[in-house]
């Protein structure tokens, strides 16, 4: 009597593809998740980067009374929503493609230093750095090196030619 209830257990598929689901639910699961944070850090850098992008054409455009760098590390805080301890901004200044070291600063902050050579180009130029943490979703799924407090660290640059 049991061989042939063996027998017939052997041969049924009823139920099958219920237990394919059950197997394949949360693997699908965790790949819809990671997707999602994945995503959702990747459009908290866009806004950082727009953000700072934004500041640097809003300031060069408006700047009358301070420091330009006091202004945009300003504008790139509200624009990006960060605190202005978050953003750096710097004036390299370059020959052709070697970077000049910084010997003074004129008024607007801008770097002043020797003279590059001769049928040497020089250029300057505005970046800014924000930083800001991004807390994930999920965060039993792990997308790289997390910060002690279980956050990532996010970090976005902008640009300009100035000269």
């Amino acid at each position: 009597m049991t061989v042939p209830m063996l027998q017939r257990l052997r041969t049924d598929e009823s139920g099958v593809a219920v237990l394919e689901l059950a197997l394949a639910a949360p693997i699908l699961a965790l790949f819809i998740m990671g997707t999602a944070d994945v995503g959702s850090a990747f459009s908290r850098k866009v806004a950082l980067e727009q953000g700072a992008q934004r500041a640097v054409e809003k300031v060069m455009q408006t700047t009358e009374l301070e420091k330009v760098q006091e202004t945009i590390a300003r504008e790139v805080a509200i624009q990006a929503e960060v605190a202005e301890n978050r953003v750096q901004v710097e004036f390299p200044r370059y020959c052709d493609e070697r970077k000049m070291p910084d010997v003074e600063r004129d008024e607007n902050g801008f770097a002043e230093g020797a003279d590059c050579g001769a049928g040497e180009t020089e250029a300057h130029y505005i970046l800014v750095s924000v930083s800001d943490e991004y807390k994930p979703m999920f965060p039993a799924l792990g997308m790289g090196k997390k910060l002690a407090n279980g956050n990532y660290l996010v970090v976005a640059q902008a640009g300009m030619r100035t000269k």
